[in-house]
């Protein structure tokens, strides 16, 4: 049997922290997942900052609104709630770039592994940002050693991140994978686990949040990892396994590999 198992990258090989502020009550939030955000409300889109936001971010006008910037550089959505009017992203006329710049700032706080990320989750009916976001954070204590192991055995090992291309291909030469997306969203990491499947592995999705709920339904065996303490609904219900540290992985292969 030829297996490929594939990573989610934060809350699954990466314990991260993130900061969201929600802008219509001026407050920082904790213990929220925002992708689960996103699917609190139809249209909402979860917006990724391509660039390093400390490249880009921290050079705007505090003033400047974040819509303006948003035409200016690079940005992907990595999750939504259909359907979405995806022109709508550039329309909010109230919010400014220190509404973006405060989560980062707190970030910066951190001594980080993966460097940050800045995102926003933008509702497209009301044409509106909603929370601003950075994210960050480091390698879970035995992700290398069990990264390492599972080199022995199974075929393929890919990242599917819907990070931003420097924070995964860190990640991704850290652990010394060769096989990573980066930007994905819930359907880019479905149509990777359909390609693999197609190639004729079994496969193996882990993930911890609603953007992998789609690769795990499509997937042979999914797993839920717990280890960072905030796993999406959607996620522990349909999940076949559930973990609460990475390295109980090992065991969980060795087994479909005695089958």
């Amino acid at each position: 049997m030829r297996i490929a198992i594939v990573f989610d990258s934060a809350g699954t090989l990466v314990k991260i922290i993130r900061v969201i502020k929600d802008i219509e009550k001026n407050k920082f939030i904790c213990n929220k997942q925002t992708v689960d955000l996103v699917d609190k409300k139809k249209g909402r889109v979860l917006v990724i900052i391509k660039d390093c936001p400390i490249e880009v971010v921290d050079k705007e006008d505090d003033n400047e609104l974040i819509s303006n910037f948003l035409k200016k550089v690079n940005i992907g959505i990595s999750y939504c709630n259909p359907p979405i009017i995806k022109e709508n992203i550039f329309k909010d006329n109230k919010t400014k770039m220190k509404e973006l710049k405060e989560p980062l700032n707190v970030l910066k706080r951190y001594e980080l592994e993966t460097g940050y990320g800045s995102a926003l989750i933008a509702d497209t009916y009301d044409k509106k940002i909603s929370y601003t976001i950075a994210t960050g954070g480091c390698l879970f204590d035995g992700v290398e050693e069990t990264i390492d192991k599972l080199k022995n055995l199974v075929d393929k090992i890919y990242i599917a991140s819907g990070d931003r291309k420097g924070m995964v291909e860190n990640l991704a030469k850290r652990l010394k994978i060769d096989n990573y997306i980066y930007e994905a969203n819930q359907f880019d990491k479905r149509d990777l686990i359909k390609k693999l499947k197609e190639e004729g592995y079994f496969t193996v999705m882990v993930g911890d949040g609603a953007n992998d709920v789609l690769a795990m339904k499509e997937s042979d065996l999914s797993i839920a990892t717990l280890q960072n303490g905030s796993v999406s609904p959607k996620v522990l219900e349909i999940a076949d396994k559930k973990i609460y540290h990475i390295k109980e992985i090992i065991d969980i292969i060795k087994e479909i590999k005695n089958k």
